[in-house]
């Protein structure tokens, strides 16, 4: 009976150690046509493929600040908008927790999608990561140069018409999640 009540009070005392609650990677989309959703989903996709995180995959009307504090890292996913942020990510963004700055050293990572070529998503992003920047968050970009400011998808025009999209777009957005899921599991984790 000693022995089984020692054991009891050492795994009761040791539970917490063993039992650590995963990284979460926060995936946020604003979309209107679908595109952006469909970039968000590759890109929840590209962070599943890492164990030892969780993901969860939101649309931006979906997320609470609760959210938004437990998370570990965010990336927001926009549309582009007349060369901008679309106003509902803009205002998504300035809702979040300002005082004290509880987002301080939260990884960062934004994409976009695009009706046309040099419509705007390298601008769209860097926006997002700029506004993070403001929040104190450490802000990255994917995985490769060519997707130096986060992944972006172009939806319709040329060769990038509407129906399956190019696997290099898909690449971009997989690599960004990886990428932010293996930098989650690096840093130390704020309690």
């Amino acid at each position: 009976m000693k022995v089984f009540l020692a054991l009891s009070v050492f795994f009761l005392l040791t539970f917490p150690v063993f039992s650590q609650i995963q990284p979460e990677v926060l995936v946020v989309y604003y979309s209107q046509s679908g595109n952006t959703k469909r970039m968000a989903e590759e890109v929840a996709k590209g962070a599943k493929s890492v164990s030892g995180v969780e993901v969860r995959l939101k649309s931006i009307e979906e997320v609470s600040e609760k959210d938004l504090l437990e998370a570990a890292a965010i990336i927001v996913g926009s549309p582009v908008y007349n060369a901008n942020v679309a106003p509902a990510v803009q205002e998504f963004i300035n809702s979040w927790p300002f005082e004290g700055r509880p987002l301080k050293d939260k990884i960062g990572a934004a994409f976009a999608t695009g009706g046309g070529i040099s419509i705007g998503e390298e601008g769209v992003m860097i926006d997002i990561l700029r506004s993070m920047l403001i929040y104190g968050m450490i802000v990255i970009g994917g995985e490769e140069v060519e997707s130096a400011f986060g992944a972006s998808a172009i939806t319709d025009e040329g060769p990038f018409k509407e129906g399956d999209w190019e696997e290099i777009f898909r690449i971009k957005a997989n690599g960004l999640g990886r990428r932010v899921s293996q930098l989650v599991l690096r840093l130390p984790q704020k309690m």
